[in-house]
């Protein structure tokens, strides 16, 4: 994750330079964080089950029953104290099928194997991104600096993590996970994020398309992450494009999680 440069969306994003549907590799809003996995290596991948969250459904709950939904558990629990204004970004699963360029960058894992070669492109977001899913179904994650003929190195991904790897081998969970800097929050805490609330979510019933409740986690962190920050998981790009137009947001106001958050943690 020390890689990864952040790109502050405010002002960049109002003037219409996010998004861009044309070339996947220049988006200014693609500022997601590189996932936390330079403590995390194929080995300790299968073998932090102990700790391991194992699914999405660790902090999702579904598009109907989740913690703070009037319909079902009445008035809705309130959050905790007022934390600020934090920045907002977002990042995503990188995919090979966006990039189409001559494929002559090889991918290697922790013990210079080769995994795949790629689009130099793709590779560049893979390591950006820290995760990315291959045209043959693999999703790759992060792993760090190496010594092999190309760095950072990666590896496969279980069927535990089916989005990816977050800080201290933590599922990565859309529309719930963000990254954000342990200086500020830790890793693990809840927090509500004011805006989010009663906002639907982009994407397949399996994963997303529920109305939002405000709560994420604080699954990750990156590299470029500083002081007030926070980058949320929006699983994949055109997740972000939607969500982006619809909210235009290079803000939010965060609160602790409290009560209303409670669910989620852990």
């Amino acid at each position: 994750m020390d890689i990864r440069s952040k790109v502050v969306l405010a002002a960049w994003l109002v003037g219409g330079c996010g998004g861009d549907d044309a070339d996947p590799t220049t988006d200014a809003g693609d500022t997601g964080s590189t996932t936390a996995t330079t403590t995390a290596s194929a080995t300790e991948a299968s073998s932090d089950g102990a700790s391991d969250p194992g699914s999405t459904s660790q902090h999702d709950t579904g598009s109907t029953g989740e913690p703070g939904d009037t319909s079902t558990t009445g008035p809705a629990l309130e959050p905790g104290d007022p934390l600020g204004e934090f920045q907002l970004t977002y990042y995503w699963v990188a995919s090979e099928d966006d990039y189409g360029g001559e494929k002559t960058a090889v991918l290697y894992d922790p013990d210079c194997g080769e995994i795949a070669t790629v689009d130099p492109e793709f590779a560049d977001a893979l390591a950006l991104e820290g995760t990315g899913r291959l045209s043959d179904g693999r999703l790759l994650n992060y792993d760090g600096a190496c010594d092999c003929p190309s760095s950072p190195c990666f590896f496969e991904v279980d069927a535990r993590h089916p989005w990816g790897y977050g800080a201290e081998g933590r599922a990565l969970v859309p529309f719930r996970s963000v990254a954000v800097d342990t200086a500020v929050v830790e890793i693990g805490r809840t927090l509500y994020l004011e805006e989010l609330d009663g906002v639907s979510m982009p994407g397949d019933p399996s994963y997303g398309a529920f109305v939002h409740d405000g709560c994420v986690v604080a699954d990750d962190v990156g590299g470029g992450i500083d002081g007030q920050h926070v980058d949320f998981f929006a699983a994949l790009r055109p997740h972000y494009l939607e969500l982006d137009g619809a909210l235009g947001l290079s803000s939010v106001h965060v609160r602790d999680g409290g009560e209303r958050c409670a669910a989620y943690g852990g």
